[in-house]
């Protein structure tokens, strides 16, 4: 029986070990899984995140697209070529008024000013000769001049509102 009891812990150790071996690879598998569906979970996330960017990306051009496509109609649809700031910025509403001067120059416009200090609008195709002799000061006041309380009625009742 000495034979016997020198190979009882022996199998033991065996057993123990194959036990230990089976146990990691059940928990490594487990845990493999476990690190694939966080993945594909966070894949998901980051996908509805890039989506919903992407929209509102999209949104956000096409305002500037219309009011570019709308600034560039505003400014060619009259006899005379040019518009002062006030007539546009009523016109063209929902804009800053540093963003919609960005507006008008990515809409092909160019700036000038009266002899008054209106400052003044219009697309480059339509005052080219101006453009090209670098005539930026005009001699008289704009025709299609209106003052900004007509313009903009109640926005000036207040002062400091605006």
């Amino acid at each position: 029986m000495d034979g016997v009891e020198v190979w009882v812990p022996v199998l033991a150790a065996f057993v123990g070990l194959a036990g230990g071996v089976v146990t990691t690879i059940l928990s490594l598998r487990s845990e493999r899984r476990k690190v694939r569906e966080e993945l594909a979970f966070e894949r998901t996330k980051f996908e509805e995140e890039i989506a919903s960017q992407r929209a509102a990306l999209k949104a956000e051009f096409g305002t500037e697209q219309s009011a570019e496509s709308a600034i560039r109609h505003f400014l060619d649809i009259h006899e005379l070529p040019y518009r002062t700031f006030p007539m546009i910025r009523h016109h063209i509403g929902g804009f800053e008024n540093n963003e919609l001067r960005r507006l008008l120059v990515r809409s092909g416009a160019v700036r000038f000013m009266a002899q008054d200090g209106t400052e003044l609008w219009a697309l480059r195709d339509r005052v080219s000769d101006h453009f090209k002799r670098g005539r930026w000061k005009h001699p008289q006041s704009p025709q299609n001049k209106v003052a900004d309380a007509e313009l903009f009625p109640g926005a000036f009742d207040k002062e400091g509102e605006h």
